[in-house]
């Protein structure tokens, strides 16, 4: 009895020991051990040379792109620039061609005045000659344009004053005349022989001033 069951068990352990074994598990194992990976150049080079393709074709674009931009911006400086410069001059020209516009109005002001004041003056002392009285002599004058005057004048007689602040007042555009005080004195002339007094006075005049510049523009 003994026997039997030894050898019947010797013939499990045998039976078991070289019984053939699953691939699939075989395959697990290969795998789990094992990770082998292969690339076939050949198949995939095409694929690589088209990324590679597109990536210069990409970074192409980049470039021009930026080359692009940047001569527009270049562009876009220098026409601002010959713009600024193109303004800046014409302003420099207006500038002088007005000082110059300038400078001329002034000169041309200042004869216009000079002009208007010699043609007032004119026509005043010829208005004052024409309403002076042949015996009456000025020997110093100062006024403005205003039209108030004072004169200074000599003649022979104090009636002689009078009779000037008279013809003054005659004429409608005096506005006022008349002398606070006069002083007489003796003149005797140079060989002794004759002597003749001399009244002084001042003239305190007042006109209306439209009257010269009316005269002017006629």
């Amino acid at each position: 009895m003994l026997n039997f069951n030894g050898k019947k068990r010797k013939e499990i352990f045998g039976k078991n020991e070289n019984a053939p074994q699953n691939p699939k598990v075989l395959e697990v194992n290969l795998i789990k051990d094992e990770i082998q990976v292969d690339f076939d150049w050949r198949q995939n080079f095409g694929t690589l040379l088209f990324s590679l393709f597109v990536a210069a074709l990409f970074v192409a674009e980049i470039y021009v792109g930026l080359n692009w931009w940047s001569e527009y911006e270049e562009e876009r400086v220098s026409a601002a620039e010959a713009k600024f410069n193109q303004v800046s001059k014409q302003i420099k020209e207006m500038r002088t061609e007005s000082d110059e516009i300038l400078a001329f109005k002034e000169r041309s002001d200042l004869a216009q005045t000079l002009l208007d004041n010699h043609v007032y003056w004119t026509n005043f002392f010829n208005w004052l000659e024409k309403n002076t009285l042949s015996s009456v002599n000025y020997l110093a004058f100062s006024g403005g344009t205003d039209g108030a005057y004072q004169l200074e004048a000599t003649t022979k007689t104090f009636r002689d004053i009078s009779w000037q602040t008279r013809a003054m007042l005659a004429d409608p555009s005096v506005l006022s005349a008349k002398v606070n005080s006069g002083s007489a004195e003796r003149d005797e002339s140079e060989d002794q022989a004759s002597v003749s007094e001399v009244v002084n006075f001042t003239l305190d005049l007042k006109v209306d001033p439209q009257l010269f510049k009316a005269a002017e523009n006629k």
